[in-house]
């Protein structure tokens, strides 16, 4: 399942990469966080090893200059995660969005 996670990462990062101008890659960061939000919107469905790929997600999306403020609780919610890995990303996001 890690594999699988961060493998989407990475193809989203390599989308954006790939884009041929600034219009496409709002197109496509605009889809992620369509997807980011229908995802957490159905948060009973969600795993915390789940949320914490989409917040790196929006850390990255975050860092391009985009809008992410719908992010910043989810980010602070894995802080109570009960593993390790979760709560790390709650705090190392959470740092960065401030």
């Amino acid at each position: 399942m890690a594999l699988s996670g961060m493998r989407g990462l990475s193809v989203f990062i390599s989308d954006v990469r790939n884009c041929q101008n600034k219009e496409q890659e709002r197109l496509r960061v605009d889809k992620e966080l369509g997807n980011i939000r229908t995802r957490f919107k159905n948060e009973k469905g969600l795993t915390p090893y789940e949320k914490k790929k989409y917040v790196w997600k929006m850390l990255y999306i975050y860092m391009l200059g985009y809008d992410v403020d719908f992010g910043h609780m989810e980010a602070v919610s894995l802080i109570s995660a009960p593993k390790y890995p979760e709560k790390q990303v709650g705090y190392i996001v959470t740092f960065m969005f401030t």
